[in-house]
């Protein structure tokens, strides 16, 4: 049964200068942390796990607040959000970047799985966004024009590039000032690749056929028996059939639901467990690469490269 909290109970106070809250343990694993520049730019970066499917609910204040802009980006964990005052859903799906303006959101509620989130949340008022741009607004994409008086929303997967960012952002080893000086670049590093990716969005309509909430329910069912066992890889059509689908079914499905192939969701999920194990001390290179199914530490050396943005030695010395 979902159980249902304020998002505040979650994420506490996310405006001050640094914030992090951890859970509390009836809620589940994991923490949120809040950092706002003096630049009025918030980040917030997340990994949790819940206990159980969670309702947190997002009260609107009780007074106008000027629009803002958001840019969201999930590594992992799904969630679906649903606002009364507009009367729409999103799907927030894993590695997925979105930017989001939504003016007059009012109270919105978000159904979270157990499945562990990782995530980056940049918000700013939209006047701030407009300045940072100065003299070179009129150069930002056409879609980004005149937001404060309509709804927009763009998200597409997440970029290497992205990926190298945020990687970055999780993991920076620098302390006080020089701390939020590297974050509050690597903030608007990402914000500039969305931004881009806006620009070069490619003009092909996706696949817009909706899902059912049994096709939704099976393809996340796929996905925990892809990362049940990470030595073994899994055969696809064995896959599609525990799940009752056919193995196009799956395929599509499965873009749908995460944004990428199975194959990929498989190979990006060893590779964050290898990281894990680096991050942790618990292995070196060799043994993370054999835990998680690579029978050749150099080819899991260029893979892990490719998806962090750095050898995997970096982080295990």
């Amino acid at each position: 049964m979902e159980k249902i909290y304020p998002a505040s109970q979650l994420l506490g106070n996310t405006n001050d200068n640094n914030d992090r809250t951890s859970l509390s343990p009836s809620m589940g694993k994991g923490y949120i942390q809040g950092v706002q520049f003096k630049s009025g730019i918030q980040l917030t970066t997340a990994d949790y796990t819940l206990q159980h499917p969670t309702i947190l609910k997002y009260y609107a204040p009780p007074f106008p607040l000027p629009p803002s802009i958001a840019f969201g980006f999930r590594l992992s964990g799904w969630s679906r959000g649903y606002s009364a005052s507009q009367k729409k859903c999103w799907e927030f799906r894993p590695g997925r970047a979105a930017c989001a303006c939504f003016p007059g959101l009012g109270d919105f509620t978000e159904t979270t799985s157990t499945e562990r989130v990782v995530r980056v949340f940049i918000h700013m008022d939209l006047e701030r966004f407009y300045s940072l741009a100065e003299e070179e607004a009129d150069a930002l994409p056409p879609q980004m024009e005149n937001l404060s008086t309509r709804t927009f929303y763009h998200e597409i997967p997440i970029t290497p590039a992205m990926r190298a960012t945020i990687f970055q952002i999780f993991n920076c080893s620098y302390q006080g000032w020089a701390k939020k000086f590297f974050l509050e670049g690597k903030v608007l590093e990402l914000v500039a690749h969305k931004i881009g990716q806006i620009e070069a969005v490619d003009s092909r309509k996706p696949d817009t056929r909706p899902l059912t909430s049994t096709d939704v329910d099976r393809i996340r069912e796929a996905a925990r028996l892809l990362t049940n066992d990470m030595e073994k890889s899994p055969d696809l059509n064995q896959l599609a059939r525990s799940v009752g689908m056919c193995r196009s079914k799956l395929h599509r499905c499965f873009r749908m639901v995460y944004g990428i192939t199975p194959f990929e969701y498989m190979r990006n999920r060893r590779l964050e467990v290898a990281m894990d194990f680096l991050m942790e001390g618990r292995m070196n290179v060799t043994q993370a690469a054999y835990a998680v199914g690579y029978s050749s530490p150099s080819y899991f050396t260029k893979a892990f490269k490719k998806y962090f943005g750095h050898l995997p030695s970096e982080k295990s010395s």
